[in-house]
């Protein structure tokens, strides 16, 4: 998981902070869990689109916390 991470998720997040990815990549893991292992009715049913509506904004919160305070 943590070559995936390393290859996927980290450069797409640009400058990030360690701390930054660490919460974004737990973020990602708590949707992968809930999707594919615990098979959350409410999650597997989402589209890509609505994946991505609803955790922008969390995604972005982490990634620009001073944008989110206002």
């Amino acid at each position: 998981m943590r070559e995936i991470f390393a290859a996927q998720v980290s450069p797409a997040l640009g400058p990030a902070t360690k701390d930054n990815v660490g919460l974004v990549s737990a973020q990602l893991l708590g949707l992968a869990l809930t999707r594919y292992l615990l098979r959350i009715p409410a999650v597997v049913r989402m589209t890509p689109e609505e994946i991505v509506a609803a955790y922008t904004p969390a995604i972005r919160s982490i990634l620009e916390p001073e944008a989110s305070a206002h």
